[in-house]
């Protein structure tokens, strides 16, 4: 059956949440840090978290982190946005995770692309039978994430997969991802990467998809948030405006590690930051500054 309640609070801008760690020790969670920082963003209208995604550093991640911070998002905000937790792309732990999320009240979740040695299935029947088979785990919606330039034909071998409700793509083959939609319709709800250096959002939105992702809205919630309103209203001259003024944090963002610059642009806000988990880097303090200056030019920070 058909969840449209699920798939309406899809249509959004999706947060992707930092995972937080004790400042003395990179090994323990710090849930108050996490905490505070969702509820902060839940505060001002963000609608839809993501749980231990790529910018939470899913790569470094236990199992049992990852139902701690599920748990913890559910509790905090729960009630007012929709958390969406992580699979990996690894049968054995997706399977093992999924009915542990259902079992906490979780409704769908974001399910990593399966690479075999780190390379994309050289057959993607693999990916879809990946797909299939995680599907019959839990009742849990998936949301696969398109990490892999998935063909047109592809989607359509997906879309056979009733536990399916979303596809998170980044948007690296676009053309493809225009197919999909053009020959799946409404079949999944289609989420996109935002990318606000070029800033072609709105093409994306012209292309079809009805939701972005990402990880600005952690700390500027206000613009992003903007951004989707804009979309909405079809808005395209609002939208390449709000993305000039996103674009140089873009840049800095392409610079650095994604989730250490966007845990200095937290501890600048006055928001839980602190280190990433090696092997990501943490930004020196140099690129701190510029961070700085771009969050004071957009007055999003005082001077």
């Amino acid at each position: 059956m058909i969840d449209h309640a699920l798939r309406d609070q899809l249509k959004d801008v999706h947060a992707y949440a930092l995972t937080i760690y004790q400042r003395d020790d990179l090994y323990a969670l710090d849930l108050d840090g996490f905490v505070r920082n969702i509820a902060w963003a839940a505060d001002r209208g963000v609608r839809v978290f993501v749980v231990a995604g790529g910018t939470g550093e899913n790569d470094a991640l236990a199992p049992s982190e990852r139902v701690t911070l599920a748990e913890c998002a559910l509790a905090t905000v729960g009630e007012r946005a929709l958390v969406v937790p992580t699979l990996p792309g690894n049968l054995g732990e997706a399977a093992d995770l999924a009915p542990r999320y259902e079992a906490l009240g979780l409704r769908v979740a974001l399910a990593m692309a399966p690479y075999t040695r780190h390379q994309v299935p050289e057959d993607p029947e693999g990916v879809y039978e990946y797909y299939e088979a995680l599907g019959t785990r839990s009742g849990l919606a998936l949301m696969p994430y398109n990490t892999q330039g998935w063909s047109a034909e592809l989607f359509e071998r997906l879309a056979a997969v009733p536990q399916i409700a979303a596809i998170k793509d980044p948007c690296i083959e676009p053309h493809n991802l225009f197919r999909a939609i053009k020959r799946l319709g409404d079949r999944f709800v289609w989420i996109g990467n935002k990318r606000h250096d070029p800033g072609v959002l709105h093409f994306r939105f012209q292309a079809g998809i009805e939701g972005f992702t990402a990880g600005f809205v952690n700390f500027a919630p206000q613009l992003e948030l903007a951004l989707f309103a804009a979309a909405q209203q079809q808005d395209w001259p609002q939208m390449i405006e709000l993305q000039e003024q996103l674009a140089p944090l873009e840049r800095l963002r392409s610079r650095f590690d994604d989730a250490g610059m966007l845990k200095t642009t937290m501890e600048l806000m006055g928001l839980a930051g602190g280190a990433v988990r090696p092997p990501r880097i943490n930004v020196p303090p140099a690129g701190r500054e510029e961070i700085k200056q771009e969050l004071q030019r957009l007055e999003i920070l005082g001077a």
